[in-house]
């Protein structure tokens, strides 16, 4: 059956610049990572490798360059060969750009440098978690499950197929660079059939179609601390990506995310919150029960409250992070009810503090029949 066209797979325009087919990449190879699909697990499979080549296809200037031209078949003649050698092209290049590379840089910063050749270590991940408020001031143990790759169990890593060995590469000699001659001038590139290993697998381990690492769902414990906020980053070494050739593990990066709570919001360490008093409690003063982080507190309103006026409960907000002891506080603002409906007797009661006061009020309401006696007077 015919190839799909790499830009149907990866469903970007065929003007797409190197952004736009990058990201859709990453939405796609997460969407249909065979982890994430454990119940049509050989579809998602093939549908991922179907992503990964259209990729290897794209993202390189010179490769798509041909590919326009030539399509599928225009590449085999640059040493371009799907499923052959290097399979759908080095694996380790692919989720590089899922979890590593630019994506990765932008959000921690930093890079790393690569090695074309020997062991080399794994990428760094990223897992986004959410949590509650009540979890962020208690502090929470959870485990967690990570999409990534592992050494393929088959091969040790190796890539090739049992009592098999990678070959010298033939177009670059072993040296993993290709030169050119352009006049007086001579420029070295990374070998295209090789991409800079200086070897290639002719008989690749069918388990990991000679990649040396297999999709596999990590079980990572992790201990989101007290007082912790949007944003904030855990990092657990060693528990990223599979090495390539027996190298060391990349480190698995953490983002908790924090949900937004039904009656509080959060400022720095300080909560905050609202609570509706009646009127005669702002006036005369009370002892009320305010919500607290798990529970309820007292909290004293003194006489003449106004509307709006904020009381602060020491301790009760959100725990120091930064190695400082303590915790922020609560911060409660007060509304102050007015009662939109009367009683008979609550409005006389209130005519005759007005009174008293000497304050002016509106009369009150003539009724129906009041205003017929006055008509008729």
């Amino acid at each position: 059956m015919a190839k799909r066209d790499a830009y149907e797979v990866l469903e970007v325009g065929r003007d797409a610049d190197e952004k736009e087919i990058k990201q859709s990449y990453y939405r796609l190879a997460k969407e249909y990572h065979p982890d994430k699909n454990p119940d049509n697990r050989e579809e998602a499979t093939e549908k991922f490798k179907e992503i990964q080549e259209a990729y290897e296809v794209l993202k390189d200037p010179q490769t798509r360059a041909n590919y326009n031209r030539f399509g599928w078949e225009g590449l085999r003649d640059t040493g371009f060969s799907p499923g052959a050698g290097f399979g759908f092209g080095s694996f380790e290049d692919i989720v590089e750009e899922i979890f590593g590379g630019s994506i990765f840089d932008d959000f921690f910063g930093g890079s790393r440098t690569r090695r074309r050749s020997g062991r080399r270590q794994g990428n760094d991940l990223r897992e986004d978690v959410e949590i509650t408020l009540e979890d962020a001031v208690s502090g929470k143990e959870m485990i967690i499950e990570v999409p990534t790759l592992q050494m393929c169990p088959a091969c040790q890593g190796s890539g090739a197929k049992a009592g098999s060995a990678p070959q010298t590469c033939p177009q670059c000699g072993g040296r993993g660079q290709v030169q050119q001659r352009t006049g007086f001038f001579i420029t070295s590139r990374t070998c295209p059939m090789c991409r800079g290993e200086g070897t290639i697998i002719s008989d690749p381990c069918s388990s990991c179609r000679g990649q040396g690492r297999v999709p596999h769902t990590s079980k990572v414990s992790i201990t989101i601390p007290p007082g912790a906020g949007e944003g904030l980053v855990l990092r657990y070494t060693g528990a990223g990506e599979a090495g390539i050739k027996g190298g060391p593990p990349g480190d698995l990066h953490v983002v908790i995310h924090v949900e937004e709570h039904t009656v509080f919001q959060r400022r720095n360490d300080d909560l905050l919150c609202e609570v509706t008093i009646p009127f005669t409690q702002a006036i005369l003063g009370a002892e009320i029960e305010v919500p607290i982080i798990g529970g309820k507190a007292k909290m004293k309103i003194p006489p003449g409250t106004q509307s709006g006026m904020v009381f602060s409960l020491k301790g009760k907000g959100i725990p120091h992070l930064r190695g400082r002891r303590g915790n922020g506080d609560e911060l409660v603002r007060i509304i102050v009810e007015i009662p939109v409906e009367l009683t008979t007797e609550e409005e006389s009661l209130l005519r005759e503090l007005a009174k008293i006061r000497g304050e002016e009020v509106a009369p009150p309401d003539k009724g129906f029949f009041d205003k017929v006696k006055e008509a008729f007077s």
